[in-house]
């Protein structure tokens, strides 16, 4: 589904919001962002389930809730299957950008590669890896959809071919580094953010 072009820049800003949201404030915000990516996609899949069985308008809107709180709930129960994502989508989105300009498909291959490590590190060092993740992915969120105001990209093309993220990269020098600087931001921000809650905490016991 392609949006309308009327829809686009406020997708786009949506697309930056979330981001930068995920970048700063991602592992706080996981399990709440696990749930609601849960029951967009259930939404969608209650939808088109009512309209492949005939159901009239209503029925089609009931689905849409049910589909919604039954991908909602599922999402967060499946929250170790998530982390494993979110580490794979790390190792993935590190391997395309660092070889984006050496050979597109050598990128991709590689950020398989490490998408399968990053999965298993991350349930391993969950609290470290989502921050990491969370940091590079919502960067990378954040840039891909800023390149629509800056260059007019279709980012919404890439997400769906992602096969094609090495050679967008690769095209746009300017993408690479700020990629990782908004990203380097974001760690030391979540990294911070972390630490300030674990001081209070121990002042807390101590008093």
């Amino acid at each position: 589904m392609q949006p309308s072009a009327e829809l686009y820049p406020w997708i786009s800003v949506a697309a930056i919001a979330w981001g930068v949201l995920d970048c700063f404030f991602g592992y706080r915000v996981f399990k709440i962002t696990l749930a609601l990516v849960g029951g967009l996609l259930g939404a969608v899949a209650g939808q088109m389930a009512a309209t492949a069985l005939g159901f009239g308008p209503g029925g089609i809107t009931a689905s849409l809730i049910v589909g919604g709180l039954l991908g909602a709930g599922l999402a967060f129960l499946l929250y170790i299957a998530a982390v494993f994502v979110a580490g794979f989508g790390f190792g993935a989105t590190l391997g395309i950008l660092l070889l984006a300009n050496f050979h597109h498909m050598v990128a991709l291959l590689t950020g398989c590669v490490l998408g399968v490590v990053g999965g298993f590190l991350a349930v391993k060092l969950q609290r470290v890896l989502i921050m990491l993740s969370t940091a590079l992915l919502g960067s990378f969120r954040a840039m891909l959809a800023l390149a629509y105001f800056t260059n007019q990209i279709d980012w919404v093309y890439y997400f769906r071919t992602p096969d094609q993220l090495p050679a967008l990269v690769d095209s746009h020098p300017w993408m690479f580094p700020a990629i990782l600087a908004l990203a380097a931001v974001g760690v030391i921000a979540q990294f911070e953010l972390g630490g300030s809650g674990g001081k209070k905490k121990s002042k807390g016991k101590d008093d």
